[in-house]
């Protein structure tokens, strides 16, 4: 068995075509099977995000042009292979592990991509559409994900400015979950900051802006309360953590505004956090008792280090990646013992049925329920012959001259040529190379 990718992503495909090859659920499943009816493959599993678009196949390696070709057609890009990546056995199993551990994302150890990998990889199994070989490799896949979460810090560290905030907000209040939230703005980076802020379960949400059906679409997305830019200043004092992101030019919220919420917050802090350029939050503020104010340099200078330090942890997690492959390796080398095993079973299964027949026609009229039982007793000792040599063979299978036992068993017991050759002349000893 063989394991291929095929994919197209950030790294070198341009936004303009990866939205044109990006899929739905239904889409992946019926494309999935078109693919593994037309070219008869082992297993197959799509995954389509944002940012890529990747077929995980077994069996495929020599059909690869055919099955391009095919995608050409069906999302009638002529030049789809100008940026397309080929992987595989353990190059392939690489870029899954990496994948799974968000190495290969655009933002280093992103925790979005193992759900969705997991998620993906659930449905196509629903659809019996992973086969033998790609059931264990995901698997595999995602045990070593949790390794790498479990013993790095590689997604332990804020990398964007929206998450970078709330985790500042987290270090002020310790437990979000009883804080009163208002973001002033609409925008993608007002968003980004709101679903993580529900994330952490805020006790309530209010959303400002001033184009009134874009502040209520937004607290309606995220359950919050919609306030009209012109009451901003009657609800300011409500809110423990303000975040700020609009294109105003000059100051939204000033010294003396905050000043006057104080009066009304009886000791409690306030929390500012203004992500806009200009800048909406006279930064003034910080010189009053009970506020705390961050605008995006701030923000970003965390961004960088965390960076620095993902970046230190992902070395680490190489290794961890590198760790797990070498078990696969042994994994896979020990399958190509299974055609020569299987050879073997069939042939002592096949000698033991003739004999028994034999057996059978000599002596008459023996009552169904004994001749059931031998059956049964013959088949239960060729099994239990065959236990030993069966799990050795799976030993040798991992040798460097692995081929020339193989080749000696099949001698040896003159089994069928058929599953030897596919052993010896596919299945090649597979190598880990290291980047």
């Amino acid at each position: 068995m063989r394991f291929t990718v095929i994919g197209w992503n950030f790294k070198n495909t341009p936004i303009e075509v990866r939205e044109r090859l990006a899929l739905t659920r239904d889409q992946q499943i019926e494309l999935a099977n078109r693919l593994k009816e037309s070219f008869k493959l082992g297993g197959i599993v799509i995954l389509s995000t944002c940012n890529r678009t990747e077929f995980f196949l077994a069996n495929a390696e020599q059909q690869l042009n055919q099955i391009i070709e095919m995608l050409q057609k069906y999302w009638n890009i002529p030049d789809l292979r100008e940026s397309i990546y080929i992987l595989q056995n353990l190059d392939a199993s690489r870029h899954l592990f990496r994948v799974a551990s968000s190495l290969d994302s655009m933002v280093l150890g992103e925790p979005q991509i193992l759900g969705q990998l997991k998620d993906t990889f659930h449905c196509f199994s629903e659809a019996e559409l992973t086969g033998k070989l790609l059931h264990p490799l995901f698997t595999r896949a995602f045990s070593t994900a949790k390794r790498v979460r479990t013993e790095t810090t590689v997604a332990s560290n804020a990398v964007s400015v929206s998450y970078a905030a709330v985790e500042l907000a987290k270090h002020i209040f310790e437990d979000l979950s009883k804080q009163s939230v208002i973001v002033i703005g609409a925008g993608e980076m007002a968003e980004l900051a709101v679903q993580h802020l529900m994330r952490s379960g805020i006790s309530q949400l209010f959303v400002t802006n001033r184009t009134f059906t874009s502040a209520a679409e937004l607290a309606e997305k995220f359950q919050g309360l919609a306030v009209p830019f012109e009451h901003l200043n009657r609800h300011l004092h409500q809110a423990d953590i303000v975040i700020s992101s609009t294109g105003a030019r000059n100051y939204i919220i000033t010294q003396e505004l905050v000043k006057k919420c104080l009066l009304n917050r009886k000791g409690n802090p306030m929390f500012f956090i203004d992500i806009a350029v200009p800048r909406d939050i006279d930064p003034e503020i910080n010189k009053l008792h009970g506020t705390f104010c961050y605008d995006i340099d701030d923000l970003q200078t965390i961004v960088s280090q965390n960076q620095e330090e993902r970046k230190k942890q992902s070395i680490k997690a190489e290794e961890i990646i590198e760790e797990e492959l070498s078990k696969l390796e042994i994994w896979f080398r020990s399958l190509s013992a299974v055609p020569t095993i299987r050879s073997l079973r069939k042939a002592f299964h096949s000698t033991a049925e003739e004999e028994l027949q034999k057996v059978f026609r000599r002596i008459k009229n023996l009552p169904e329920s004994e001749r059931k039982e031998i059956e049964q007793f013959v088949h239960r000792l060729v099994n239990k012959l065959l236990h030993d040599p069966s799990r050795n063979l799976k030993q040798l299978a991992q040798e460097e001259d692995s081929h020339l036992h193989m080749e000696s068993i099949a001698k040896l017991f003159d089994l069928s040529p058929a599953p030897l050759g596919k052993t010896t002349q596919q299945q090649p000893r597979l190598k880990i190379i290291k980047s």
